[in-house]
């Protein structure tokens, strides 16, 4: 089983000139949990997932990094309706993540869920080249379990 047979095909994107607001409009009517961003040239360059909105669960450190990335280093606690307005207008390209874990469209499942499950990682953009062309996510790895099992 490959990539290409489960992964989701067609990914609603944003542009990194695009704001923030738009990306968390886009990824709340849809009910995603990550915006692929992309350039000009309609190549992948980025993410912003729903915990660059609240943080990582990684770590306070990284979770306050997180945070002081998308709202900026004045950020306190108690201000966070002001600082979701100022973050609004904020450009994708200066607060999505650039380091980017993808898969190509014939990767295993195997070595799919096997590298999910050793970085924790809940989702992974498909790219030919740098063109995404798909997300595997765990609903669809559960997808592909349901189909070797529907006999």
């Amino acid at each position: 089983m490959k990539v290409k047979d489960f992964m989701t095909k067609d990914v609603i994107t944003c542009t990194e000139d695009q704001s923030v607001a738009v990306a968390a409009k886009l990824m709340v009517e849809n009910e995603f949990s990550v915006m692929p961003i992309l350039n000009k040239e309609g190549e992948l360059v980025g993410i912003v997932t729903e915990s660059d909105f609240v943080g990582k669960e990684v770590s306070i450190p990284h979770a306050l990094a997180s945070i002081k990335q998308l709202f900026g280093q004045n950020f306190y606690f108690a201000d966070v309706e002001t600082l979701y307005a100022e973050a609004k207008n904020k450009k994708l390209s200066s607060v999505m993540s650039k380091n980017l874990k993808t898969v190509a469209p014939e990767t295993s499942l195997s070595e799919v869920v096997d590298y999910m499950i050793s970085k924790n990682i809940k989702r992974l953009p498909v790219v030919d080249g740098e063109v995404l062309v798909g997300i595997i996510t765990r609903k669809n790895i559960l997808k592909a379990f349901n189909a070797t099992n529907a006999s």
